[in-house]
C-alpha cells in the first residue's frame, strides 16, 4: 500500500472528539500552557488534518504523544501452523491505526552495544569474526514499519524453536531453524519491532552463535538517528519483505556437454585463456580480453597442508587438520528432505571418506605487446563423470538416490573454488590478481583445494576467465579445461 492510499483511508474524526480537540486546544492556548521552542535549523513539516487530529486525540486521551511510541500500541505474535511451521504477525490497536506515517522520517544507523569477543563490524550491519568476515556472526537489515504490515503474515518453515520475547526496549520474535550442516550458515533469526524509529529489523544469526549470544546482541542494539531524512514512500517495508517471492532463475544451467564440445588440455600444454581476461594497461585503461596464456606445470597430492605457505592457509582449512597433522575424514550425510511443516530433513545414513590436498603450480604468460597490470586469474575444480560421449558435472548436494534427495558434507575446507593461491595483490575483491607482467613475461602461481579421496579420478581444472565450477559457460568451452585426474 502506498502512502497516498494510507492517507485516503484515514477515518474521519467523530464530531464529539472533534469538539473536545477544539476545546482543549483553545483552553491550552488561553492558559499559555504550551511553550514552543524554535530549534536551530528546524524544518517545518506540513501535516495532514487527519495527522493533526490523531495526535491531538492522543493528547486528550492521555497516552503517548509520540506517533509510533509505546510498545502497548504494537505487538508481535507467533502462531503455530504446523509442527515446524510458524506464522509471525504484527498487531496494532485502533489508536495506532489512526496514526498517519510521516512523508519523511529520520535515517538511522545500527549501533551494537554488545559483541562477542573477537567480533567487529566488518561492514554496515554485518558483524563477524575478522578471521572469517563473510561467515556467521550477525547480519542486520532494516525496513519500514508501515500500515500494510498489520495485515501481513510471515510464514517460516523448518523451525525447531520459536519464542515471543522482549529484547531490551524492543519487542520481537526469536526463531531457530533446522541446521544439519553447521557450516557458517544463518540458522537463527530475530524479528525486532522498533516502532519509535518506524522500523522493523531482521537479525540473521550464524550457527557459530548461541541463542544466548543472539539474545544479548539484540537486547543491546540501538538505532541512532542521523541528520539525514528519508522518504517513506521509497522505503522497503516489512510487508514488502513478507510478500517477496524468491527470484526464479530462468536461465538454464548447462551441467553436461558432449565430448566434441569440450577442449581438454594436459599438464604441460600451454593454451590461451579466452575471451574474458580482465587487466589494465599502464595508463589504467581497462582491458577485458587481455592476451594471456597459461599451462599447468605440476599436480601434487598430499594428506596434510605442508606444501602450503603457512601465512596464506585459510583459517577454515586449519580446522580440517587433526592432532596428527593429517587432514581429517569428511563425513557425508545422505538426506531425505522434509516439507518443513510436518516433517524435517532426515539423515538416513552417513559415510566417512578420506580427504586429500590437491596442489597445482601453473605458469601465466603475457603474450601482448604492452605491460599488463592487475590481471585477474581464477582456478576452480570441476568434477566430471564421463558417460559415453558426454561429460556430466558432479555436484554433491544435488545427488539423489533410492532413499535420499541430497548429500551434505561436514568438512569446512571442502570447496572447488580457489581458496588458496600464492600470488596476491591488495586490489579488487579477493586479491587474486597478478600485479604486473611485462610483454613476454611469466609468473608461476600455486593453487590448492581439498577434495574427497574418491573424487581424485574426476578432477578437471578450469582456468578460464569465468572460472566456473558448477556449470559449463561459453568461456569455459572456448578456453577448455585441464585434465588433472589422479
Amino acid at each position: 500500500m502506498k502512502l497516498e492510499d494510507i492517507k485516503k483511508e484515514m477515518p474521519k474524526t467523530p464530531e464529539m472528539i472533534h469538539n473536545r480537540i477544539q476545546d482543549e486546544i483553545k483552553r491550552q492556548m488561553e492558559n499559555e500552557q504550551i511553550a514552543v521552542f524554535q530549534t536551530p535549523n528546524a524544518k517545518k513539516t506540513k501535516w495532514s488534518r487527519a495527522h493533526v487530529a490523531a495526535v491531538a486525540a492522543v493528547c486528550i486521551l492521555g497516552v503517548s504523544t509520540s506517533v509510533y511510541a509505546g510498545s502497548k500500541w504494537y505487538a508481535m505474535h507467533l502462531e503455530k501452523q504446523g509442527t515446524y511451521q510458524v506464522a509471525t504477525k504484527i498487531s496494532a490497536n485502533e489508536q495506532s491505526k489512526m496514526t498517519a506515517i510521516p512523508d519523511e522520517i529520520p535515517d538511522v544507523k545500527i549501533q551494537a552495544g554488545y559483541l562477542p569477543d573477537e567480533m567487529e563490524e566488518v561492514e554496515e550491519g554485518k558483524f563477524s569474526n575478522l578471521e572469517t568476515p563473510y561467515q556467521g556472526g550477525f547480519s542486520m537489515s532494516l525496513m519500514l514499519l508501515d500500515k500494510q504490515d498489520f495485515e501481513s503474515v510471515l510464514t517460516d518453515n523448518h523451525v525447531v524453536e520459536s519464542e515471543e520475547r522482549n529484547f531490551g526496549k524492543y519487542e520481537g520474535v526469536y526463531l531457530r531453524y533446522q541446521d544439519l550442516e553447521q557450516s557458517g550458515s544463518y540458522n537463527q533469526r530475530i524479528y525486532l519491532m522498533c516502532p519509535d524509529e518506524y522500523r522493523m529489523a531482521v537479525i540473521y544469526v550464524g550457527d557459530d552463535m548461541s541463542k544466548e549470544e543472539a539474545v544479548k546482541f539484540a537486547e543491546n542494539i540501538s538505532l541512532v538517528k542521523t541528520d539525514k531524512m528519508v522518504a517513506t514512500k521509497d522505503m522497503y517495508s516489512w510487508s514488502d519483505f513478507v510478500s517477496a517471492e524468491p527470484e526464479a532463475d530462468t536461465r538454464e544451467m548447462v551441467t553436461s556437454v558432449s565430448s566434441d564440445e569440450l577442449k581438454l588440455w594436459k599438464t604441460g600444454e600451454e593454451f590461451k585463456i579466452s575471451p574474458d581476461v580482465s587487466a589494465e594497461d599502464e595508463n589504467g585503461n581497462s582491458i577485458e580480453s587481455a592476451d594471456v596464456s597459461v599451462k599447468v606445470d605440476s599436480v601434487q597430492i598430499s594428506d596434510d597442508l605442508s606444501l602450503l605457505d603457512e601465512n596464506k592457509i585459510p583459517e577454515e582449512w586449519k580446522k580440517a587438520v587433526g592432532e596428527d597433522g593429517k587432514l581429517v575424514e569428511n563425513q557425508l550425510s545422505y538426506i531425505k528432505t522434509g516439507d518443513g511443516v510436518e516433517a524435517l530433513d532426515e539423515v538416513v545414513k552417513t559415510e566417512n571418506v578420506k580427504q586429500k590436498l590437491v596442489f597445482v603450480t601453473a605458469t601465466y604468460k603475457n603474450n601482448s605487446e604492452v605491460t599488463l597490470n592487475h590481471i585477474l586469474y581464477l582456478g576452480n575444480l570441476m568434477l566430471l563423470k564421463s558417460k559415453g560421449d558426454t561429460y556430466q558435472l558432479y555436484i554433491e548436494n544435488e545427488q539423489s538416490g533410492d532413499n535420499y534427495d541430497c548429500i551434505h558434507s561436514s568438512s569446512v575446507a571442502k570447496a572447488f573454488e580457489m581458496d588458496y593461491y600464492s600470488v596476491q595483490e591488495a586490489y579488487g575483491n579477493g586479491g587474486n590478481y597478478i600485479s604486473s607482467l611485462k610483454s613476454g613475461e611469466c609468473v608461476q602461481i600455486e593453487m590448492a583445494w581439498i577434495v574427497d579421496e574418491n573424487q581424485l579420478s574426476n578432477m578437471y581444472l578450469n582456468l578460464s576467465g569465468n572460472g566456473s565450477s558448477s556449470e559449463f559457460v561459453d568461456s569455459t568451452l572456448e578456453t577448455g579445461i585441464v585434465d588433472i585426474r589422479q
